[in-house]
């Protein structure tokens, strides 16, 4: 048994900081990588089928890998017969209980589906994913699972990860989904194949109908009828057939490059073979209504070519039953960002439980480029740039790949050269995004962000250098310690808490209110902030000095408080290091934020007098606010890493402390 690999070997590693530079419009063809969602489910139904199935054209991303890789793990045979086609021998009695975990990786899809296929197998299967996958609920899949008959554990009452499924004797139920999930309606049907009775999933609000339609293809007993507005699905218990499948090209992925060329003038883009059933191409509509010149053209059964020419876009009303799986709304608000007029998103509030909070990330990335955003409970207002157009910008994808390839999509608009980082998440599920990008804007449209690569997920793992993280409260000799400790290594040193107090000189400078979270971080990106030999000048100003004032001491905390003002400073930070390739880095949440993955992570303190003596110019009551506000504070708050090394330097000299973090190193 062999695991597979993406036609031509393993998947891409792409940088964790990418600089985006718009260069002119997008011109050419572009084929989107396999559909995603098809993909786990092809890869699923062949495992289940007694025989030999053909997939063509699947997914290459990290999230289908993982799907492959649990199949392995179940006894099902997976091989490549030359590229992009795979063989998969699959049938119920080849699987037996995995010798370990299933790793999913990042990917939701994957671990919801697997839970209804372990529902049905008469064994203790557990599920696991990395950390952001371990914080997405899994109850939704769980309750009706349970009511099915299966024993479904999780952590907490919303039954996060990992995931621990025992299945066996299974029950028919009649469940409707509280919220439309396509991912929940395809666990119950596929543990619907092996229970007594029939199984009905009942949608208010269709959504994709791919789990129903390749379950007929495979042979399953599976009818789908109308419903109210929705429709209602029914499987019975059933044996699958082995199919010859090929993979269409994923819609949601398409809508980059639609947007993108719909956005960057003079932009002429056919976007190829994109799968093109109707719950999956909401997005089109939507664009239309905005002013956008997007032609479908059918290229075969349920897959067309989307030809795109750019436009000047107005705003529209965006309902979630248009896009039910909400993954085109992070693009579409960038297209919205860019359009004349206030474009409303309703009942969008289940993009909180994606990836990250994805309705907060949207509203934060409209920002960063220079529109407005209001989210109102459910309820995303854009308010468009219009006329004035996008600027440049810097934005922190929180390892989500959708926000970063929206994010890549909103630089192209917005002209000049900006800053994507945690860019390398994208590999989840389009590792050839710069390649495709490349092909459509020409080579130096978007790269690495500086020469040297030194970063492992953005977080900061050296490749060709190292990453020292240095946090500590006020007074705890950070400045003192990343110095020496700089000159000893011979590596460049950054002081975020520096960054910080430019941005917070600069807020005054321009009168802004410094409680106005979203107006100082437009201040924080648009000011021009540099950092080098112990000098810092905030756009050519020399403010080395001014910046240690005692009307900064007060306001900084305030303006470090705030989460878009955090981003921006955080995708500087990671971009300052992939510049310099390595650094000695000191801050506030270097280790916990920043580089969690740094090499080495440490975390000085001092009692609470001895701080306050060496910061002369505070007031031990300005101190003492300082770590309450530091430490309190919702987004970043000061606290000591995993892993980090605590030293109390209270009555420690500089080179005592150097040396015994040099012994570390």
């Amino acid at each position: 048994m062999t695991r597979p690999g993406p036609p031509g070997g393993a998947t891409a590693s792409l940088p964790p900081v990418v600089q985006v530079r718009a260069v002119g419009p997008l011109q050419g063809r572009v084929r989107p990588p396999g559909d995603k969602s098809i993909s786990h489910r092809a890869l699923i139904l062949a495992a289940l089928a007694d025989g030999v199935s053909v997939l063509r054209g699947l997914s290459a991303g990290d999230d289908v890998r993982r799907t492959a890789g649990a199949l392995v793990a179940l006894g099902a045979d997976l091989a490549w017969e030359g590229p992009g086609t795979l063989r998969v021998t699959g049938g119920r009695h080849r699987l037996h209980p995995p010798a370990a975990p299933l790793d999913c990786g990042n990917s939701g899809t994957g671990m919801r589906l697997l839970a209804g296929v372990a529902a049905g197998l008469p064994w203790r299967t557990e599920l696991v994913g990395d950390e952001s996958l371990s914080a997405r609920p899994m109850d939704r899949v769980a309750v009706p699972l349970r009511s099915m008959g299966a024993q479904v554990e999780g952590r907490g009452d919303r039954c996060l990860p990992p995931l621990t499924v025992t299945g066996g004797e299974l029950r028919g139920i009649t469940y409707t989904p509280p919220v439309a999930s396509a991912q929940v309606k395809s666990a119950i049907l596929l543990a619907g194949l092996s229970a007594d009775g029939t199984t009905i999933v009942r949608e208010p609000v269709p959504t994709r109908s791919h789990t129903e339609e390749m379950l007929a293809e495979s042979g399953a007993d599976v009818t789908v009828e109308p419903w109210g507005a929705g429709r209602a699905v029914r499987v019975r218990r059933s044996a699958l057939r082995p199919v010859d499948r090929s993979v269409p090209g994923d819609p949601s992925q398409a809508a980059f490059w639609v947007v993108a060329a719909c956005l960057v003038p003079g932009s002429s883009v056919t976007v190829e073979h994109v799968y093109a059933g109707a719950e999956r191409v909401g997005f089109l509509g939507v664009l239309a209504r905005m002013g956008a010149r997007v032609r479908l053209v059918a290229d075969g059964p349920g897959t067309a070519n989307l030809a795109v020419e750019s436009a000047r876009l107005r705003a529209t009303v965006v309902e979630a039953a248009e896009i039910p799986s909400l993954d085109e709304v992070p693009v579409l608000a960038v297209a919205a960002a860019a359009a004349e007029g206030t474009t409303t998103f309703r009942d969008v509030g289940e993009l909180r439980v994606k990836e990250v909070d994805r309705l907060a990330a949207t509203a934060a990335l409209v920002e960063a480029f220079g529109a407005r955003a209001v989210v109102d409970g459910d309820v995303l207002h854009v308010e468009g740039a219009g006329a004035r157009g996008l600027i440049p910008g810097s934005f922190e994808s929180r390892g989500d790949h959708r926000m970063a390839m929206a994010a890549v999509v909103a630089a192209l608009a917005a002209g000049g050269t900006s800053t994507v980082a945690g860019f390398e998440a994208v590999a989840t599920s389009y590792p050839e995004f710069l390649s495709d990008l490349g092909s459509l804007a020409g080579p130096g449209a978007a790269g690495p962000a500086g020469a040297t690569r030194v970063q492992d997920r953005g977080t900061g793992r050296g490749a060709t250098g190292r990453v020292v993280a240095i946090d500590g409260p006020a007074g705890s000799g950070k400045s003192s310690v990343s110095k020496e400790l700089s000159r000893r290594l011979g590596m460049p040193r950054l002081d975020t808490g520096a960054m910080y107090r430019a941005v917070t000189w600069a807020a005054l400078r321009d009168g802004i209110d410094l409680a106005d979270g979203p107006a100082v971080a437009r201040v924080a990106r648009q000011a021009s902030v540099e950092l080098e030999d112990d000098r810092v000048l905030v756009d050519g100003t020399d403010v080395t000095v001014a910046i240690r004032a005692a009307e900064v001491n007060r306001a900084v905390s305030v303006v470090a408080a705030h989460p878009e003002v955090r981003q921006v400073l955080v995708a500087h930070q990671r971009a300052w290091v992939a510049d310099h390739g390595g650094g000695v880095v000191e801050g506030r949440d270097i280790g916990t934020v920043v580089f969690p993955r740094a090499d080495l992570k440490v975390f000085l303190t001092a009692s609470e007098p001895e701080r306050a003596r060496r910061r002369a110019e505070e007031s031990p009551e300005g101190v003492a606010r300082r770590d309450r506000l530091d430490s309190t504070r919702a987004a970043s708050p000061l606290t000591v890493a995993t892993g980090a090394r605590v030293i109390d330097t209270t009555t420690r000299g500089v080179d005592d402390v150097v040396a015994e973090i040099l012994s570390w190193l």
